[in-house]
């Protein structure tokens, strides 16, 4: 039946249908019974079926992820990041060579025919609530990315250009498990920073840290016995420049994550998040934003939650009162998803839970 799903949907996007031929594939994906060889090529179709290359470049890393082996996979990936170009035509082109360190600093892929400043992509995070950061852009129409800490529950920071021109940057999602913040502003890039095609950083792997001020940090990546998350890159530094957000590059100047402030609370190391887990939220945040549903951003947990988008006046997730809800008069409502098994609360009817006999969202007993 999945494999079926496959060719049904690998036939689809022969003919054109694209969308159709995704939402097949997706859904065999999902199943979990392909295999890893499989599933690869699964990836590889669904990067056929989309022209967006921050998405294209998402499934050649989850390819590479499942069948490192993979020499399609690797070769789309690295074609693609040469390249720089937007469209699916990206894989059949010529690999480009690499950029040489320009002054200690990792440069980006020159994109044929575009002008595009060394660092453009980095920009300067300010009015945070501990204090300068540094964030980088993962999508060309505006999406950055920082680090939760460096936004904290805000909903606008200033970004500093490398200009030093200021624009306005507005938190759109957030991911506290990953340390993880998306901003968007207007300004556009006409390429991102080259990403790593590998999935994991080897050990003792040399890195390179830089902030929007341009300062450099030179460590490796730190081997550790401790069973963490795979998203998670341990490193031998032991400060960043600033609140955090700084891209970490390798010794081929390909990106492969962002440095945070969390430590390892024995020896006082810092961690970094690995570029494909924030190239998995930039899909989701994409898919979340077209499906549809009207959604406001909840500074309180950092989803963009349905219920306040409809009106609601709190997260579905967290409970926090919406920021459009803040200065306004509130009134009981029911729960925007109601679920059969959970009990209701029965004076706002809602099924937040119960601590003490008080609702948790009106805080009212059930008398």
């Amino acid at each position: 039946m999945v494999m079926r799903l496959f060719e049904t949907g690998m036939a689809a996007i022969r003919e054109g249908k694209k969308n159709e031929g995704a939402r097949f594939i997706r859904i065999a994906l999902k199943a979990d019974e392909l295999p890893p060889s499989v599933a690869a090529v699964a990836y590889l179709w669904l990067a056929e079926a989309t022209d967006d290359v921050v998405q294209k470049r998402a499934y050649y890393n989850d390819a590479l992820s499942i069948d490192p082996a993979n020499p399609d996979a690797r070769e789309r990936l690295v074609g693609l990041l040469s390249s720089g170009l937007p469209s699916s035509q990206a894989a059949a082109q010529p690999l480009q060579p690499q950029a040489s360190v320009v002054a200690g600093a990792p440069q980006p892929f020159a994109q044929p025919g575009v002008r595009s400043a060394p660092g453009e992509q980095i920009v300067r995070v300010i009015g945070g609530p501990n204090g300068p950061g540094t964030a980088f852009f993962v999508s060309t129409d505006g999406l950055l990315a920082t680090t939760r800490y460096v936004t904290g529950g805000l909903e606008r920071v200033t970004l500093e250009l490398r200009s030093g021109r200021q624009v306005l940057g507005q938190v759109v999602r957030a991911w506290p498990d990953y340390d993880l913040t998306f901003l968007y502003t207007d300004e556009r890039v006409a390429e991102l920073l080259p990403i790593t095609p590998f999935s994991r950083v080897p050990d003792e792997a040399p890195l390179i840290s830089v902030s929007a001020a341009g300062e450099q940090q030179r460590g490796k990546q730190r081997p550790t016995k401790r069973a963490m998350e795979s998203h998670w890159v341990p490193t031998d530094f032991v400060k960043v420049p600033d609140a955090g957000g700084d891209p970490i590059f390798d010794e081929r100047n390909a990106l492969i994550g962002m440095m945070t402030k969390n430590n390892s609370r024995a020896s006082g190391y810092l961690y970094g998040v690995h570029i494909s887990a924030i190239h998995r939220c930039v899909e989701l945040y994409f898919s979340e934003m077209t499906a549809g549903e009207r959604r406001l951003y909840c500074p309180g947990c950092g989803v963009v939650s349905r219920a306040t988008g409809m009106g609601y006046f709190y997260c579905e997730v967290c409970g926090t009162v919406a920021p459009l809800a803040r200065n306004v008069g509130r009134y009981p409502q029911g729960d925007p998803f109601p679920e059969p098994t959970r009990i209701r609360c029965i004076h706002c009817e809602a099924q937040a839970g119960f601590y003490g006999g008080n609702c948790l969202r009106c805080g009212r007993k059930q008398d």
